[in-house]
């Protein structure tokens, strides 16, 4: 993998990570059933746990770091495939995907009209440009 991928990889998931949660691993929103630093549904995190044995029972939260970061990573290259001819930032793209669905992002053709992603996505592009050394996010219009 070029280095230039594997910086955009961990800065998105940098950028995922202070999006959701400002870095705070013990983060408990009861009302929308999210918990942890990457704000986790039981359900979702389930799905995405990395061992069948992990799999086979909804956890149950606090969901610690080493629980929360890691499926992160599963979900974004499960999904990158399905964004690639979507139009805008791939990047961009796949952290929609992650607030809404990929689904939505390729029906959209970016980043949906979504008000969940009005609020979001700025401290998102504002995180992706603090931790990729690279180069800035693209703004999505």
């Amino acid at each position: 993998m070029a280095v230039r991928q594997t910086a955009d990889i961990w800065a998105l998931v940098a950028a995922i990570l202070k999006a959701e949660s400002d870095f705070d691993p013990d983060l408990a929103d009861p009302a929308r059933d999210e918990y942890g630093i990457a704000r986790w549904t039981p359900a979702v995190l389930q799905y995405y746990l990395s061992t069948p044995a992990q799999r086979a029972t909804v956890p149950v939260p606090p969901f610690p770091p080493q629980m929360s970061i890691p499926p992160i990573g599963d979900y974004l290259c499960r999904f990158a495939p399905q964004l690639h001819d979507v139009p805008g930032d791939p990047r961009i793209n796949l952290v929609a995907a992650w607030r809404t669905s990929a689904d939505k992002v390729i029906e959209a053709g970016g980043v949906p009209d979504r008000p969940a992603l009005h609020e979001y996505m700025p401290r998102l592009l504002a995180a992706l440009d603090a931790y990729c050394p690279l180069a800035p996010a693209v703004r999505a219009s």
